[in-house]
C-alpha cells in the first residue's frame, strides 16, 4: 500500500516521523511531502521518499512558509498510485491543497488533527489563523474520509468543524517504550553522571520537559514550588527545555529563592525524565502531550492541568493527579501529597508505564492506522 503524508514540518513532528518508520519497516510505500525536510534524514533502512515542497514566501518571524504545491501533489499522488493521502492539522497550504488533490482524484484522504487552536501572539498571524480555522480547515476536514483525533477530548473541537460522529477515529500518538524505559543500562548510568554532575543528590526533583512559553503555565508551577519549598526545602525543580520565555523564568526562580535548574534543550531526555520524582505539566490548553506519554513510559507519576487530553491519560488519583488550569495552590496541593508518600508516587508510576505498554506503545498504535488505512483503501 502506498501512503504520502502531507505536512509542513514533517521532521518537527516526531510522531509522524516514527509512524512513518514503524510502517515503512512493514513493507508499505511511504512518501513525504514537506515543506521543511532538509536538516534531518531517516535512516536509510527505513526506505521513504521524501520530496520537500518550495516556499513562495517565508514569514521568519514565526517560522511559516506560504506554498501552492497543487501540481507537484497531483502528479505524486498520480504518479506513484497513492492509495491514502494523510495529511495534519497544521496551518499548511500544503494540507488544503492535498485535500482538493484527494477530492480531484477520488484518492481517500485521512486528515489528524493534533490539538486545540493555538496561537502565537501575534495579532496578524492569530486572526489569520482563526480565520483558517473556521473556513479552510473546515472544508478540509470535510473533505475527508476519516478524521483521526489524538484524545477523546478532541471530539468538541472536530465537532465545531461539523464533522460528523461516524468520520471521526480516535487513535492516540505512539511512545518508544523501549527508548522510554527506566530500566535501560544506559539511562541508568546518564541519569546517575547528571544527578552529580547537577549536584541533586538525594533531593526531591519536581521535573517539566517542554517549551519555555507562557502557555505552558510555568509560572504556575514556580509559584507552587515556593508554597511548598518551606514544608519541604529538599525540593529541587529540573527544567528541561528552551523558549522565549527561559530569562523570565530564571529571574523568578532566583528571585523567590527556588532551587531551580534549567537545563536547556537535550536531544536526550530519558535520563533526565529518570532524576524526576514527579512531572508536573502546568499547560492552558494540550492536545494529547508527547511529554505525559513520554513521563509515563519513565514510570513517573504526573501532575497535569485538566485540558485537552491530558485527562485521556491522567486518571485523579490513580495515576496522578489533574488540577484546574492557573491554580498554583492546587498544584502545590498535589506536590504535597506525593513527595510525603513514596509508595504512591512508586504505585501511581508503575500504573503509568503499565498503560503505555498496552495503550500507547507503538507496537499498539500502529496495528490501529493499518486497520484504518484497510478500510479505506477500496474505497476510492
Amino acid at each position: 500500500m502506498r501512503i504520502l503524508y502531507v505536512a509542513k514540518h514533517f521532521f518537527g513532528n516526531p510522531d509522524l516521523v516514527k509512524l512513518s518508520a514503524e510502517l515503512a519497516k512493514r513493507n508499505y510505500d511511504i512518501n513525504i511531502a514537506t515543506s521543511f525536510g532538509s536538516f534531518k534524514r531517516p535512516r536509510p533502512e527505513e526506505d521513504i521518499n521524501i520530496f520537500e515542497i518550495g516556499s513562495l514566501i517565508t514569514i521568519h518571524k514565526v517560522g511559516y512558509k506560504l506554498s501552492f504545491p497543487f501540481s507537484k501533489i497531483y502528479k505524486a499522488v498520480k504518479g506513484l498510485g497513492v492509495d491514502v493521502i494523510h495529511a495534519l492539522s497544521d496551518y499548511s497550504t500544503n494540507t488544503a491543497l492535498a485535500a482538493f488533490v484527494s477530492k480531484t482524484l477520488n484518492v481517500p484522504f485521512v486528515y489528524t488533527i493534533q490539538g486545540v487552536s493555538t496561537r502565537l501572539g501575534f495579532r496578524v498571524v492569530d486572526t489569520a489563523m482563526e480565520l483558517y480555522d473556521w473556513t479552510i480547515e473546515r472544508l478540509i476536514a470535510r473533505t475527508a474520509r476519516k478524521v483521526i483525533l489524538l484524545s477523546k477530548r478532541l471530539m468538541s473541537r472536530a465537532r465545531k468543524l461539523d464533522i460528523e460522529e461516524i468520520n471521526m477515529e480516535v487513535i492516540p500518538s505512539g511512545i518508544d517504550s523501549d527508548v522510554f524505559n527506566p530500566e535501560r543500562p544506559e539511562v541508568k548510568k546518564n541519569a546517575a553522571l547528571l544527578r552529580d554532575k547537577l549536584d541533586i543528590g538525594d533531593n526531591i526533583v519536581v521535573g517539566y520537559v517542554g517549551r519555555l512559553i507562557p502557555s505552558k503555565g510555568l509560572t504556575y508551577l514556580l509559584s507552587a514550588v515556593k508554597q511548598i519549598q518551606f514544608k519541604h526545602p529538599n525540593v529541587v525543580l529540573l527544567v528541561v527545555g528552551d523558549g522565549p520565555q527561559r530569562t523570565e523564568l530564571e529571574v523568578m526562580a532566583k528571585d523567590a529563592k527556588i532551587r531551580a535548574i534549567f537545563a536547556g534543550w537535550q536531544a536526550e531526555t530519558p535520563p533526565f525524565y529518570a532524576l524526576m520524582d514527579t512531572f508536573v505539566l502546568p499547560s492552558f490548553f494540550e492536545g494529547l502531550p508527547n511529554v505525559v506519554l513520554e513521563a509515563m513510559a519513565m514510570r513517573k507519576p504526573v501532575v497535569a492541568t485538566n485540558v485537552g487530553g491530558n485527562a485521556d491519560l491522567v486518571v485523579n488519583g490513580e495515576n496522578g493527579f489533574l488540577v484546574p488550569v492557573r491554580d498554583d495552590g492546587q498544584i502545590a496541593f498535589a506536590l504535597n501529597k506525593l513527595i510525603e508518600n513514596t509508595d504512591m508516587r512508586r504505585r501511581m508510576g508503575q500504573v503509568n508505564r503499565q498503560m503505555v505498554e498496552k495503550i500507547f506503545s507503538w507496537d499498539a498504535v500502529v496495528p490501529r492506522v493499518e486497520k484504518l488505512y484497510h478500510s479505506l483503501s477500496g474505497a476510492g
